[in-house]
This record gives structure tokens, sequence and C-alpha cells, in this order.
């Protein structure tokens, strides 16, 4: 069966207090598959590693995170991959974990999805948007809860329930689990050259951070 050829993945590096992440992308013509995440992040640490993709093994940590197994000459590094629609995204840090996530609704959220989604704060918030830019401010909203919860290992629903944001003045992890002062984050909206999706990152440095409060 013919396989349409991917196209060359992108990259770019931010900078957070705890060191630089390293950001891949690529927009394919057909839909991405789970699969597509994890070819990414071999490439990603090819290049960092100065080795061949297919020589890079991935495997899920403790928490179901996609992890690199130690070995002679291997940084060692925190991954993350998400994908939607046509576009797969990775990051890839050292000495800090980060989590990445991306997200592209067509129509505005239900009344539903909100209250389930939400808290009551971050749907105050945005609704305090202007009607034109609520729809990519609940996209930021959403990726960035689920970003923070990637970096920890935590399942969509515990990202839902147990992380809150807030939108203005800037982004920022307020609540994570029971602890209402969360330290050692940063979240970050990406502008990715060519990429329409909403995608943010999460980076979280500080070993207290590494074990949220819990439930």
């Amino acid at each position: 069966m013919y396989a349409p050829a991917r196209p060359e993945p992108l990259h770019q590096r931010v900078t957070f207090a705890a060191g630089q992440a390293g950001i891949w992308w690529q927009v394919a013509d057909n839909p991405a598959a789970p699969g597509d995440g994890r070819r990414l992040l071999r490439h990603a640490v090819a290049t960092l590693t100065g080795r061949r993709p297919e020589d890079i093994a991935l495997v899920r940590d403790e928490s179901g995170r996609p992890a690199m197994p130690p070995g002679p000459g291997l940084p060692q590094v925190s991954l993350s991959t998400a994908h939607c629609g046509s576009l797969t995204v990775a990051a890839v840090t050292e000495g800090f974990r980060v989590g990445i996530d991306t997200e592209a609704l067509k129509t505005p959220p239900s009344p539903a999805l909100l209250l389930h989604a939400l808290h009551a704060r971050e749907r105050a918030a945005l609704q305090a948007e202007p009607e034109h830019t609520r729809l990519a401010a609940f996209h930021t909203i959403w990726t960035a809860k689920e970003a923070v919860a990637k970096a920890i290992g935590w399942p969509l629903l515990r990202a839902l329930v147990d992380v809150e944001v807030e939108l203005r003045p800037h982004l920022t992890l307020t609540r994570l689990a029971k602890d209402t002062h969360p330290h050692g984050w940063e979240l970050c909206p990406l502008a990715l050259p060519g990429v329409t999706e909403t995608v943010t990152l999460a980076a979280l440095s500080g070993g207290s951070a590494l074990r949220p409060a819990a439930r």
C-alpha cells in the first residue's frame, strides 16, 4: 500500500528558567496517527544525540509518559508528544520535565463541555474574553491543563479536575490538586510557523513540584 511521504519535521527552541526545550512539529497531508508522535520523538532524540532514529528506543515510564531507557552516552531527557488533525508536535528537555498538547475545535465548545472541562473561574475568564477570541482562549486553557498533566503523567480526566489555570495577565498554573500555590511551573503558548492549531507547552523544574499533593 502506498504511504504518503511525510514532510521534514520543523524545529525551534524555547527558553525557560529551567533551561531550553526543543520543539518539533510536522504537518502531513493526511490525519496524524498515534505512531507519528513516537516517530517524531525518535527524530528529535536522534538529532539531540547524533544517532539514527531507528537506534532510539522509547518506552513508557511508571506514569505512562514516553521515555528513553538509560544507556551509555545518552542524556536524561523528558519527552512529550501530541497530535491534532494533520499536526504532530513533540517536546524534548534535559534536566526538567515537559508536557505539550495541541487542540483545534471547529465550533465553540458546548455548555456541557465547558461545565465538565473548566472550573468556575476558568469559565468566568473565558466569558470575559471578546467573542471573536473566545474559542482560541478555550483552546489555550484546555491545552495548558493537558500539557501540565502530561508533564506529571496524569490522565486527561484528572487534568480537567485537578489542574486549574489563569489566562490573564498571562497564562499561569494556579492550582494543582490541593496545592493552590504550585511552584516551578511555566506555561508557554507556542506560535509555530505554518500551524493553525493551538499548541501549549508546560515546563516543570524543582524536585518538590514533581510530587504534587494528593487529591
